[in-house]
């Protein structure tokens, strides 16, 4: 897996390009990283686009990612997040994440469109 951190000049939004195959033990670091990059410290809104990877992860993987996040993201980053996936897999886990996250302070809403992310981001107060 790799990835790479963007900040778009003219919206001001996060965007995280994430490639390859992946699993829960690697999302850490991903997030990690996005939180303590500067430039993304300090967005209000971000696109996860995950329509280049392909992940085998299960329920309980994504509870644990979960606790874990709750646990490390304090306040760090984007508070409104639109996931883009694609492969079914990668979705699937990604609608599970969508889920678990109302209760943490942040928006999560999963797409299989970037286009209907990007629109659902500009609707968000």
């Amino acid at each position: 897996m790799d990835f790479t951190i963007e900040i778009d000049g003219e919206t001001g939004w996060g965007r995280i390009t994430v490639r390859g195959e992946f699993g829960v033990k690697d999302l850490p670091g991903l997030f990690a990283a996005a939180w303590s990059d500067p430039r993304y410290a300090t967005v209000e809104r971000a696109i996860w686009n995950f329509l280049n990877t392909r992940a085998a992860m299960r329920l309980d993987d994504i509870m644990r990612l979960t606790e874990w996040i709750a646990a490390n993201k304090r306040g760090r980053g984007a508070k409104t997040i639109a996931i883009v996936a694609a492969e079914d897999a990668v979705f699937g886990t990604s609608r599970m994440f969508e889920a678990l996250q109302s209760e943490f302070g942040w928006t999560v809403r999963v797409f299989r469109d970037e286009i209907a992310a990007i629109d659902w981001l500009r609707r968000q107060p």
